[in-house]
């Protein structure tokens, strides 16, 4: 039977910004996970588990002084990198723009004679799930059943009683209107990275990517009233006119700050430092592009930017490796 738009809501919450596994013997392998979202949204043949609807844009990245000071990485070193980049929409393949879901920001820098960066981002400062293991566990008890064609709410109560954090993204998504535009939406990457400087030192953080333009959501008359597809549109009309730019800001914990669990935001007067400017200056004039056949979450970092112990980061690429395969496979 079709899954519910209800259902694809709340798998949309869970996936957020990343499947993850960690390394030890307990935990979920790849295509378990894959198999997960497959039981509650199909099969994967043609579109992305997570963020399936997007755009695929291009641009340039420019690091400054403070990135420079803060990471021997060549991203932060001043030229300018060319940039693949991909907005999406959480939800299934004909989420609506008006939905209260996360939006994506996928960036692959090309360092010139280096190696490229993948990184994917969200319109929500927290993921959906602490951990593999509840996310994984989290998309199972959703999986509808054969007869009924739906899930088994008791199940699905007894988790979110178990795994409170995995509601914590569903409630800043309820409790914020969503992104008016692709270019007006502060992006997230909501896992710690270990940053090497240019003084040898290493310091954790996390980044968020803030649109120069400002904020702007949508209002409640909006919400009701836009199409299901307005962003792709509204972005080319935008960047036909100046091209979007954003800030990629470093945030920096303090004791007693999480590292690793990425349901945990962290408070918002920490210490912060602008290391870049990420310049849109062209979108993809209809579905499909460069970034179709990029996953955004590879093993390799440049030099000067290091994973973190966060089990979710270290272990996020591998089913998206899987995903990629299947969706790209011939069919």
């Amino acid at each position: 039977m079709p899954t519910s738009p209800r259902t694809v809501s709340v798998v949309a919450l869970l996936l957020g910004f990343g499947v993850a596994v960690p390394a030890d013997a307990q935990a979920p392998t790849p295509t378990q996970v894959i198999e997960a979202f497959e039981g509650v949204l199909g099969p994967i043949r043609t579109h992305r588990p997570s963020h399936p609807k997007g755009t695929c844009a291009s641009g340039f990245f420019e690091g400054t002084a403070d990135g420079a000071r803060l990471s021997v990485a060549p991203t932060f070193g001043g030229q300018r990198i060319p940039t693949i980049i991909r907005f999406a929409v959480g939800g299934g393949p004909a989420a609506a723009d008006t939905s209260r879901s996360t939006r994506g920001f996928s960036i692959r820098f090309q360092v010139p004679g280096g190696t490229s960066w993948d990184m994917a981002n969200i319109s929500v400062p927290i993921f959906g799930a602490p951990t593999p293991e509840a996310l994984v566990e989290g998309l199972r008890v959703r999986r509808p059943d054969p007869a009924t064609g739906r899930p088994d709410q008791a199940a699905i109560d007894a988790f979110v009683a178990a795994n409170p954090k995995t509601t914590l993204q569903g409630r800043w998504l309820a409790a914020n209107a969503p992104p008016a535009s692709w270019a007006t939406t502060p992006y997230w990457g909501v896992n710690t990275f270990r940053f090497r400087g240019a003084d040898g030192e290493v310091r954790p953080a996390r980044w968020v990517f803030e649109p120069v333009a400002g904020t702007q959501r949508l209002s409640e008359e909006q919400m009701r009233s836009l199409p299901a597809d307005f962003l792709a549109d509204e972005l080319r009309g935008r960047i036909a006119q100046a091209p979007a730019t954003f800030d990629m800001v470093l945030i920096f914990p303090q004791a007693g700050d999480d590292l690793n669990d990425p349901t945990t935001a962290w408070p918002d007067d920490r210490p912060r430092a602008t290391v870049g400017r990420l310049t849109v200056t062209e979108v993809a004039p209809g579905p499909g592009g460069a970034c179709d056949r990029i996953s955004f979450l590879a093993l390799a970092n440049p030099p000067g930017v290091e994973f973190s112990d966060d089990p979710t980061l270290r272990a996020r690429p591998a089913p998206y490796a899987v995903s990629l395969s299947k969706r790209t496979r011939p069919q």
